[in-house]
């Protein structure tokens, strides 16, 4: 029989990609997680995650399991708030979201914490991460899913999801196949969303650990501007890989491979450090219950 335990290993490892990351968010041994899920797939009776791989991934049973997990791991989180809450209940909600959360699973969360609480007034801002942040901060917000590259002391992050971004152009852009060495790219304009993106900031972070700087640059704050302008044979940006899933079938834009391959990004739900348990406890359980990166929202 799983135990919680071993859920919460499968799911920080899932999260957070790597048995590190994990062994820290649980407050334990890296050898202590490892041994939890040696025991989980010997009592599945299958592998979770493929060892042959330098990178951590889910096996094709892991990526099935995962999701079952995270609902146990949900539903205990309710009970326990449930039962060992003493607060009233959640009468008002402003938070922040960025434009990636606003196009995919906000209309899931505001449905279900609405479910939750049918009184509720909810306030949600879309704006970028770093103006986000400064309003949690100020306290005009009560909490905001960003990166977790913005993270700073004094505030809660609790991990949500990883997003991979890919490089991406118009099919008509760029001709070259297979993997192309990153600092190629750089003949062409690279559109980004800049220093105010939590995305911006993480990848600009990590093209300088490349030893990477690109000549032409567009910044805009609009993921859905940098579509726009991708698809327009305008340049190259990084975009979400799956949710850019149905132009990229479409033909409107093809996937580019570079050596090194872009980092997925960890998105988290951050709230100030003195914030309720009870309000903490609610929104990460519903938030995690309803993060889905990977499906736009169809309005058409």
């Amino acid at each position: 029989m799983a135990t919680l335990k071993q859920l919460e290993a499968l799911h920080w490892i899932a999260v957070l990609g790597s048995y590190e990351k994990a062994a820290e968010r649980l407050n334990t041994t890296q050898s202590a997680v490892s041994k939890r899920i040696q025991e989980l797939e010997a009592d599945l009776g299958t592998a979770l995650f493929d060892r042959s791989k330098r990178r951590v991934r889910l096996t094709v049973k892991g990526e099935a399991i995962l999701p079952l997990t995270d609902e146990l791991l949900d539903l205990h989180a309710r009970l326990v708030a449930i039962g060992s809450s003493q607060a009233a209940p959640i009468r008002q909600l402003r938070f922040g979201v960025t434009e990636l959360t606003a196009l995919t699973w906000l209309p899931a969360f505001v449905a279900e914490i609405r479910a939750t609480y049918p009184a509720i007034v909810l306030e949600p801002e879309v704006e970028m991460s770093t103006d986000l942040f400064q309003r949690l901060r100020d306290g005009t917000l009560d909490f905001i899913v960003v990166p977790d590259s913005i993270w700073q002391p004094g505030f809660t992050s609790v991990p949500l999801a990883s997003v991979q971004n890919v490089w991406m152009c118009s099919p008509a852009l760029m001709h070259d196949r297979g993997i192309v060495p990153l600092a190629e790219i750089g003949r062409f304009n690279i559109l980004t969303q800049g220093t105010r993106s939590g995305s911006g900031l993480f990848f600009a972070k990590w093209l300088e650990g490349c030893g990477v700087r690109f000549p032409r640059l567009v910044t805009s704050n609009s993921m859905i501007a940098l579509v726009g302008l991708t698809i327009a044979e305008i340049g190259i940006s990084y975009l979400p890989l799956h949710c850019c899933g149905g132009l990229i079938e479409q033909g409107k834009l093809r996937v580019i491979e570079t050596d090194p391959p872009l980092p997925p990004v960890t998105y988290a739900a951050m709230f100030r450090s003195d914030e309720s348990a009870n309000v903490v406890n609610t929104i990460s359980s519903i938030s995690r219950a309803t993060c889905d990166f990977s499906h736009p929202i169809r309005w058409a």
